[in-house]
């Protein structure tokens, strides 16, 4: 075999591998396992989802008091160590996306558990929540493993701060959702 042969052998051999193992790390069944893992308290309170305002902000209804919202009506809630991209007038780059995925995760209708933290309001009255979808998978998890947002540190609310930050990492490692397009 010439050398030029062989050279083209292990590159060809080299694409192969390149392509699989993002085949790989973009199915890995892993990071819906680990958002399941992660499951909701047994103290955490349903909601009935009204709308999704943006990536990381939705607004909920419970006709009562709960455990973790102790109002009853509607309240504005932000998930809890993510921020996803401004979704104002001209929305900011991955905004879209990233309102369209929590729209997935959470449809008009469907019923959220959420828990507090240390904090449970911000000073704009909102609701600070680690919010987990019908089906019991934790969304801000999941919303920060696929590249939707950004891991936010919101102190003293930081109970579940690790695996947000880590699946942050994870999604820019791998050019994932909003680090492989907005840069």
């Amino acid at each position: 075999m010439t050398p030029m042969r062989v050279l083209r052998a292990v590159a060809a051999v080299a694409v192969v591998a390149g392509v699989l193992g993002y085949v790989v790390v973009a199915l890995w069944p892993g990071r819906e396992a680990a958002a399941s893992v992660m499951s909701r308290p047994a103290n955490a309170q349903p909601m009935e989802v009204l709308e999704v305002l943006s990536g990381d902000t939705v607004m909920l209804s419970s006709g009562l008091p709960g455990a973790q919202v102790r109002e009853r009506g509607t309240v504005t809630a932000k998930l809890l160590s993510i921020d996803s991209p401004n979704y104002g007038i001209v929305p900011e780059c991955y905004a879209v996306e990233a309102k369209g995925r929590l729209d997935e995760l959470l449809p008009k209708g469907s019923i959220a558990w959420v828990a507090t933290d240390a904090t449970p309001q911000d000073s704009a009255g909102r609701w600070l929540l680690n919010v987990w979808a019908p089906d019991g998978r934790y969304v801000n998890y999941l919303l920060a493993i696929d590249g939707f947002v950004r891991a936010e540190q919101m102190p003293p609310n930081v109970a579940l701060w690790d695996p947000v930050v880590r699946a942050e990492s994870s999604a820019a490692a791998r050019f994932g959702g909003l680090w492989g397009e907005c840069r």
